[in-house]
């Protein structure tokens, strides 16, 4: 069933769902929303149509706190259990491993951070999982990480994710991305590929592939191509089955924090850990 479901034609897997009656179960003592202003049927049609849609932003409060988290709290290189450090100590803690760090990612993020906690539950990013994923939508973790402004290989890119990919998962995932830091393009921005979770070769189904720039403009075009620029707070909502990629960083590293939902429960992407398996390299 996992590779029928990999394999069938996403229009066709759309437009079966849309046919279908959701019932979607509703929260009783909702509490209120952190974010203003979101029109959520007008967010709901460019997910449709784009496969991501912006302006879903954090207030500047609740950046302050993510960040002053990240400067307390241990992240880990390379998403190395065993090479823990504090971000101001980066250039240290990569000059004892003696490798280049090209991510720092936090461990249970959501139980020590409670700006991150709350999240998870806002009414808000839970009407657009719902509507869009068209079930109850279920938490599958958050990730808070940093992509560092080093020179790397393209094997190491490739482990962190910055080449255009898509995220096979045999399920339906929607992922809400903040920025915590201002990116700009000497910065990494996330690349989206407009249209591209639904528009696809044949070829682009049966492979899990990773694609260079050249290909993916071939066959999506140049224009379609978006990088999302935006300062701290800035935050999105994208499809995971867009096409996407987090381009190098040149001369500013990055904070990114992002937030997933599932139509079922699949266990998995999530940034829990037992704490007595983190060790600091410092």
């Amino acid at each position: 069933m996992r590779e029928l479901c990999r394999l069938a034609p996403e229009p066709f897997i759309r437009r079966s769902l849309s046919r279908r009656k959701f019932k979607v179960k509703r929260q009783t003592n909702v509490i209120p929303s952190i974010f203003e202003n979101i029109n959520v049927d007008k967010t709901i049609d460019s997910l449709t149509k784009d496969g991501f849609s912006l302006g879903i932003n954090l207030p500047q409060e609740v950046v302050r706190e993510i960040r002053e988290f990240a400067m307390h709290t241990p992240c880990y290189g390379n998403r190395k259990t065993n090479l823990g450090f504090y971000y101001p100590d980066k250039e240290q803690a990569q000059a004892k491993h003696g490798k280049a760090l090209i991510v720092g990612s936090y461990y249970n993020a959501a139980l020590l951070c409670p700006a991150i906690k709350k999240l998870e539950s806002d009414p808000i990013l839970l009407d657009i999982a719902s509507k869009y994923l068209g079930a109850e939508p279920i938490h599958q973790g958050n990730e808070l990480w940093w992509s560092f402004a080093v020179e790397s290989s393209i094997y190491a890119r490739r482990r962190a994710a910055q080449v255009f990919h898509r995220d096979l998962n045999n399920g339906r995932f929607l992922r809400f991305i903040f920025y915590i830091t201002d990116v700009d393009l000497c910065s990494s921005p996330h690349v989206c590929v407009r249209g591209s979770h639904v528009q696809r070769k044949l070829s682009y189904h049966l492979s899990r592939k990773v694609r260079s720039h050249q290909e993916i403009a071939e066959s999506y075009g140049y224009e379609n191509i978006i990088p999302i620029c935006g300062k701290a707070g800035f935050g999105f909502v994208e499809d995971t089955l867009c096409f996407h990629n987090e381009t190098p960083t040149s001369s500013k590293d990055r904070l990114l924090l992002e937030i997933k939902f599932a139509a079922k429960d699949y266990g998995i992407q999530n940034d829990l850990t037992e704490a007595s398996k983190l060790e600091c390299i410092l």
